[in-house]
């Protein structure tokens, strides 16, 4: 849905229908972080917006500190900052956010993926 997807896919979805648009791992990232800020705020990021304007707007988006903001807790904050990079190549992996002081020390996100 328009709500979860990053810039990089709204444009792709412009131009083409997203046709060409390859998945990276990144795109999941945008997509907690925007799961995050809900969680954390009890708001959607694109609050009032119908899926069309959330299209047309995510490839020039750039979120502020205005969104940030809104968010209480610091290391919470830091996280969806982190998450909700316009350029894909910024964002942390789940590797990186795995080791963030705000997740208990030795959370492992794969721990249920091991056998």
């Amino acid at each position: 849905s328009p709500e979860a997807c990053p810039p990089e896919f709204a444009k792709a979805f412009l131009a083409d229908g997203g046709q060409r648009f390859v998945l990276h791992p990144s795109y999941d990232i945008w997509s907690l972080g925007t799961l995050i800020y809900e969680l954390a705020t009890g708001q959607p990021l694109f609050d009032d917006m119908n899926p069309l304007d959330i299209t047309k707007t995510l490839p020039t988006y750039k979120p502020g500190e205005d969104l940030f903001g809104a968010i209480p807790d610091d290391e919470v904050r830091d996280i969806v900052k982190q998450c909700l990079q316009p350029d894909p190549k910024s964002r942390p992996t789940i590797s990186q956010l795995s080791k963030h002081p705000y997740l208990p020390s030795g959370f492992n996100l794969f721990r249920g993926l091991r056998r």
